[in-house]
């Protein structure tokens, strides 16, 4: 039996060695696979029987395929008590921002909606899953994906400090080397400590899109957090305390349609999208075309950068054409620039940066130099950063590593990256 859009099989298992692995499918268009045993799925959308519950080691993963829709939900069926659980645990902050977005800022969460609808219908309709699924209002997602920018919205309105910055913010590291067809991409997803044990993995297949595995963060759409694409497109991104908010798409769709995107250059279109509403940094990295970019931008202004060499960032703009931009200098001073001193140093202290390995490239991630701001992140006082997990990308090996929480504590779980379903015939 040959494996049609809406029928698959999870090859991935429990080993020896404690390592998951997702299924591999056929590239793109290629011939269909014959299933070894005669496991066969509910239709698109559905929950698969072979979702993995999670471990120590491991998040729990979630392969689903469908229209957008259909993914959303059965994402949202499996993973809904995490995304009610995330609510609850940050209700007060939550509840400041709702307020907020749904009462004095009605009329900009009516913009950013039709934007969304407009520009990225696809990342739109599944978050509609994605609520469906959860039984949760879809205005309470569509707020949630728009925190960045309702956060702001309030700052500029009250002159303080973002809702999502400040003392208590996590930000993220990012550490390439790139050279002569080689590239070793690590990143470390920090967060608010109430999510250590919500975050989850999901590999989706669209009917008529490209497959991505991902890290997810309960009730954001994925593309946030290090994912992967069937076009061996991976992305990673640092968030960016702009001051500037612009009445447009919010990041959050626009990381969903990188997802999608089949080079750099596409991931690149979508991210500089003329019509984004707030600031961010992406890293992208392609396996066919053995290179990675960097690129910054705020709501009016962009510049990229070719990887050549090693490269790292933290979570403040510092391209020439970039560094200028507004920002939230508390946000800056403490924990981006902490971290991002500690990797300079490393940097510097380095006899050569012309060859280096992954294991050179985990020693400034794993420091706690500058804790609580360190660039591998453990909670203290009243500073909430965690860091998640570590993401692990080496071109051109199949595979990638998702380390669960700080990568001090040792290997981390390996999957394959996706590959496109064949058509039915």
């Amino acid at each position: 039996m040959k494996i049609g859009r809406r029928r698959f099989v999870v090859n991935g298992a429990f080993g020896t060695l404690g390592l998951f692995t997702a299924s591999a499918f056929g590239g793109c268009g290629g011939p269909g696979q014959t299933l070894d045993k005669g496991d066969t799925f509910p239709e698109s959308g559905e929950l698969f029987p072979r979702s993995v519950a999670g471990s120590d080691t491991a998040f729990p993963y979630l392969e689903v395929s469908g229209t957008p829709m259909e993914i959303g939900r059965g994402i949202g069926r499996m993973f809904g008590d995490k995304i009610r659980m995330g609510l609850e645990r940050r209700a007060d902050w939550f509840g400041d921002l709702k307020a907020f977005a749904l009462g004095e800022g009605k009329p900009a969460y009516d913009v950013f909606v039709a934007a969304a609808m407009k520009h990225t219908p696809r990342a739109f309709n599944e978050l509609q899953g994605w609520a469906q699924g959860a039984e949760i209002p879809f205005e309470t997602m569509m707020v949630l994906n728009l925190k960045a920018e309702f956060g702001a919205m309030i700052a500029k309105k009250e002159m303080e400090t973002p809702t999502e910055t400040g003392e208590g913010n996590p930000g993220c590291s990012t550490v390439v080397f790139a050279r002569d067809g080689q590239v070793i991409h690590l990143h470390n997803e920090d967060g608010h400590e109430v999510y250590t044990d919500l975050m989850f993995m999901i590999k989706a297949v669209p009917d008529d899109g490209i497959p991505y595995t991902c890290l997810s963060y309960p009730g954001i759409l994925p593309g946030n957090a290090p994912a992967v694409n069937a076009r061996g497109l991976v992305q990673t991104t640092n968030y960016i305390a702009c001051k500037e908010v612009r009445l447009g798409v919010g990041r959050y769709f626009l990381d969903r349609m990188i997802l999608e995107a089949s080079s750099i250059d596409e991931a690149l279109a979508w991210s500089t999208h003329p019509d984004r509403a707030f600031g961010y940094h992406h890293v992208f990295t392609s396996f066919p075309e053995k290179r990675s970019v960097a690129v910054e931008v705020s709501p009016g202004k962009k510049e990229v950068k070719e990887i050549n060499g090693l490269y790292y960032h933290t979570n403040h703009l510092v391209f020439d054409d970039m560094r200028d931009e507004d920002q939230d200098e508390k946000y800056v001073s403490s924990s981006s620039t902490s971290r991002w001193e500690v990797i300079s140093r490393w940097a510097k202290e380095l006899k050569s940066a012309d060859s280096l390995t992954l294991d050179d490239l985990k020693v400034p991630l794993s420091s706690h130099d500058g804790k609580p701001y360190s660039p591998c992140r453990h909670p203290a006082g009243d500073v909430k950063g965690f860091t998640l997990a570590q993401a692990v990308f080496e071109v051109p090996k199949e595979t990638f590593t998702i380390i669960k929480g700080q990568p001090c504590k040792g290997p981390g779980e390996i999957y394959s990256r996706p590959s496109c379903m064949p058509r039915p015939e």
